[in-house]
């Protein structure tokens, strides 16, 4: 079941004229989302929020790929990132109040595009492993958005995280069954035109195709023990 649970199977069935907004970062969690709708058959369009982060270019462009693969509409909305709005009001916020500015307000502002695109639902590829690192990222937490954005809104929006009991290797399993094309795909935390290798993201990254025995399609810049390609 679909929301915080597990894939969703075939009890995720839409009826005629329902939409799906996939929040696409162009990460791998976000990728698998949207190709498990998409390759379903749902109704999907893509969202995509450029906040000038490092490896924008990158980023985007990954985005831009997955939805185009799906052949789907990407949508590209610019704006500030809510943690930098929070520095320039409050000197020194801690790691815990910036997420918090982060998480609620990228997920009401989908909301309110989603109303705008005529979706009545918004998905999150958050997974496990985020969890285990912020613990606070639980369904009861998006479960509260949801209420918020739609009495707000005047409309039953649902906020789902498919992938929250899931861990990385899980997700990766299921995109790997739907032809994901990881290679086109972004996870590194620096700014380069291609993953840099070395940074915390791209050595998780490493390792996931490592443990799952795939191949790994990125192009690195640097090999784990720090000599350049």
């Amino acid at each position: 079941m679909i929301g915080g649970l597990s894939a969703p199977k075939s009890d995720h069935r839409r009826t005629p004229g329902q939409k799906s907004l996939v929040l696409l970062s162009g990460g791998l969690d976000s990728a698998t989302l949207a190709f498990l709708l998409g390759k379903q058959g749902h109704a999907i369009e893509c969202l995509y929020f450029d906040y000038e982060q490092r490896g924008i270019n990158a980023e985007r462009d990954c985005a831009m790929t997955v939805a185009s693969e799906l052949g789907v509409s990407l949508n590209i909305l610019e704006m500030p990132r809510p943690r930098d709005f929070l520095r320039s009001i409050v000197p020194s916020p801690n790691d815990d109040i910036e997420l918090f500015a982060d998480v609620v307000n990228l997920c009401t502002m989908a909301a309110t595009f989603a109303v705008e695109v005529g979706a009545d639902s918004v998905l999150l590829g958050i997974n496990a492993d985020d969890t285990r690192v912020h613990p606070t990222l639980q369904t009861v937490f998006f479960r509260n958005i949801q209420r918020l954005a739609s009495l707000w809104i005047d409309k039953d929006l649902k906020l789902l995280t498919p992938f929250l009991h899931k861990d990385k290797l899980s997700v990766m399993r299921v995109g790997m069954k739907l032809g994901v094309p990881f290679g086109s795909t972004w996870s590194c935390n620096a700014n380069v035109d291609k993953h840099c290798g070395r940074c915390s993201h791209c050595l998780d990254r490493r390792a996931a195709f490592s443990l799952l025995g795939l191949a790994d399609p990125t192009q690195y810049e640097y090999e784990v023990c720090g000599r350049e390609q």
